[in-house]
């Protein structure tokens, strides 16, 4: 793992954690403005971060489809108002804690940039 995946894959937890911080109170959060937007900037984070790891450490994220991480964060920064809460609600419940489970498998997991682990080829 380069230090950069690492350092992404960080800020896509972080942001992860914000999100549930954030969506405590269930779906109607998100009809708060403040709230609203606080999570929208979230997921934003979420898709730049997934968007900027190598292609082999994406290729690692089991959770994700190839073009969903990038493919949101355009629809939340470009076309903002096609932007619908109930599938932001989806994706913070449905998406999201696989996506945790899998960085932190790879955090825990130490593969280095080569592909090794502990001095062993995985």
């Amino acid at each position: 793992m380069t230090p950069a995946d690492r350092r992404r894959l960080l800020h896509v937890l972080d942001a992860i954690d914000r999100i549930h911080r954030y969506c405590d109170g269930g779906r109607a959060t998100l009809d708060d403005d403040m709230t609203g937007d606080a999570v929208l900037h979230c997921l934003t984070v979420i898709g730049e971060a997934l968007g900027s790891l190598t292609a082999e450490m994406y290729s690692r994220l089991p959770s994700l489809p190839p073009h969903l991480p990038k493919g949101q964060r355009n629809i939340l920064v470009h076309e903002y108002w096609r932007v619908d809460l109930d599938v932001v609600w989806n994706t913070v419940v449905q998406e999201l804690p696989p996506l945790r489970a899998d960085i932190e498998s790879l955090l825990s997991s130490r593969v280095d940039s080569s592909g090794r682990e502990g001095g062993r080829a995985v």
